[in-house]
């Protein structure tokens, strides 16, 4: 396994940003108003437990989001274009998909059976929907970034989740308690399943995630799963087996903490042009965006091209941002100094803390806080900038 020193992770930060363009500019900013777009509810999101069966869980999960899945799903673009490739072209793709997912996690399936029953909608387009990121390379591809800081007995993560803007209002807060017995506490999407937004278990297991471009999608089995399948997870070890399971359909970028043994690995994994994956323990300080940062994952590919990635402006933009922050003021040592990283707006509209503006409607919907060993998730709802924040246990 790799490690990150102190003085090497900031040059492989400042090396994968050589190229970008800083956008300088300051503020929040706001987007044009259109159809959909809700406000962060005033007492902050909903909070819902769900026990039982799978079956159980997603249909309880659907039942008590209705609302906020059905509006969603009603203004959403990409669920809009999953049906209609699930009604095109891709059925036969996503038959596939469906497959790998039956194969590998059976009882997953069930759970989005029973979403899909309770928000009264067809279970092949809600999986489709789950499938968003397969079935078409995003358009506007969603940014997150995270700042950790691994050093003698403290283990730290803060994640800013960013997503498209019609998320706001919609997103809720999930205790679930599984068959298996592991209680977790996710961060949730409307109408997908836990495990795309930040969350942690009763194990002291922590996972957030961050989205990867890749050149193309592979066969096999949905990234939703797999991130889904973390949360039960009962030690790192068997984090990093599910995060780095084969064959994966899409590339992704995992988060992964201890709070109990106080480790913290960042897992990047590849499906095409082959299934590929990389983990490095990470010490000192460490940041991450949207595109591989390990040298095993952006080196080898032919002409000097990237083999497993696309990095795009967002990604980069605000790495490049962070980076000249830390080496301008030096590395935080404290939740609260990247907290003030997280909550900088240059390079709008692709700063660390997002606000839509103009077309571009990617914002950030919150910011989860970890820190070894308590087993809790401090949330801030919203953008950090804002200071609204609640403390959630497991």
């Amino acid at each position: 396994m790799n490690r990150y020193s102190r003085r090497e992770f900031p040059e492989m930060s400042f090396a994968a940003t050589a190229s970008a363009a800083l956008l300088p500019l300051v503020g929040c900013g706001s987007s044009s108003e259109y159809e959909g777009v809700m406000e962060v509810p005033e007492g902050g999101y909903p909070f819902i437990e769900a026990s039982g069966s799978h079956y159980e869980i997603g249909r309880r999960i659907g039942a008590a989001m209705k609302k906020r899945i059905t509006g969603h799903l009603h203004y959403s673009n990409d669920y809009r274009n999953s049906v209609d490739y699930l009604e095109g072209e891709g059925k036969e793709i996503l038959g596939r998909m469906l497959s790998h997912a039956r194969a590998s996690f059976p009882h997953l399936v069930e759970e989005l059976e029973g979403m899909a029953e309770s928000l009264e909608i067809p279970f092949m387009s809600l999986f489709a929907f789950n499938c968003k990121s397969e079935i078409r390379m995003l358009q506007d591809p969603p940014g997150c970034s995270t700042i950790a800081i691994r050093d003698g007995d403290r283990a730290i993560l803060v994640h800013n989740e960013d997503g498209n803007d019609l998320n706001i209002g919609r997103m809720f807060l999930a205790r679930i308690t599984p068959p298996s017995g592991t209680v977790f506490l996710a961060f949730v999407y409307p109408g997908l399943l836990p495990g795309n937004g930040p969350g942690l278990n009763q194990s002291g297991i922590v996972q957030t995630t961050n989205y990867i471009q890749p050149r193309k999608v592979a066969d096999g089995i949905p990234r939703y799963f797999i991130s889904r399948a973390i949360f039960e997870a009962k030690s790192l070890e068997e984090a990093v087996s599910l995060a780095t399971m084969e064959p994966r359909a899409f590339p992704f970028h995992h988060n992964l903490v201890s709070l109990g043994d106080q480790r913290i690995l960042s897992v990047e994994t590849a499906a095409w042009p082959e299934h590929r994956h990389d983990i490095m323990e990470v010490e000192g300080f460490y940041i991450h965006t949207n595109h591989f940062l390990h040298s095993a994952m952006v080196e080898g590919g032919e002409q000097g091209k990237r083999p497993y990635d696309v990095p795009y402006i967002s990604s980069t933009t605000r790495m490049d941002v962070l980076s000249r922050a830390i080496e301008s003021r030096g590395e935080p040592s404290d939740v609260e100094g990247i907290l003030g990283l997280l909550s900088l707006h240059e390079g709008r509209p692709y700063s660390p803390c997002r606000h839509p503006e103009g077309e571009v409607h990617g914002v950030t919907l919150g910011t989860a806080v970890f820190q070894s060993p308590e087993k809790s998730m401090t949330l801030f709802h919203g953008n950090p900038c804002l200071g609204s924040k609640r403390e959630h246990n497991v």
